[in-house]
């Protein structure tokens, strides 16, 4: 299980509103005071927001502005990042090789742009067709407290 932390920043019925910060691997180099691409993923850095359905107990007893912790599958994340980098790229490939057979160059690029195109709007599509896969959306795995060591782990029931 792959882990994130973030902040509640809203509370409905059924789940919680979680706020986490996209940040660059660069923080963690040695060299991140001299080199300007951790200066950039500092600038460009960005919070998004994502619900988390939470069982009633412990919805109970997360309040807003809480940290939590939240968690989706290896396998999950790893599948979805083939599906959104391979499949544009494929279809560029293809598209180019395509418009090449048509035997000039304006229609190789014309081609690969199309093939672009459609990768991405079949990702489109896809994401689409499974925005309510349970497989697909982040689980609530535990409160952090603040100031204190210890977690509240919570069993998630499915």
């Amino acid at each position: 299980m792959i882990e994130e932390r973030g902040r509640v920043v809203a509370l409905d019925d059924t789940g919680i509103w979680v706020e986490t910060v996209q940040r660059s691997s660069c923080h963690g180099c040695a060299a991140k005071s001299g080199c300007g691409t951790g200066l950039l993923g500092d600038f460009w850095s960005r919070a998004s927001q994502v619900r988390v359905a939470v069982s009633p107990q412990a919805h109970a007893s997360v309040q807003l502005h809480d940290t939590v912790v939240i968690g989706i599958a290896e396998n999950t994340l790893a599948s979805s990042a083939l599906i959104v980098y391979l499949l544009p790229l494929a279809a560029l490939v293809l598209g180019a090789l395509a418009g090449q057979s048509l035997g000039t160059e304006i229609m190789a690029i014309l081609g690969a742009a199309a093939g672009l195109i459609f990768g991405a709007l079949a990702i489109r599509l896809y994401s689409h067709l499974n925005r309510a896969n349970p497989a697909l959306v982040p689980v609530f795995l535990r409160l952090e407290r603040e100031g204190s060591c210890s977690t509240i782990p919570v069993t998630e029931t499915r």
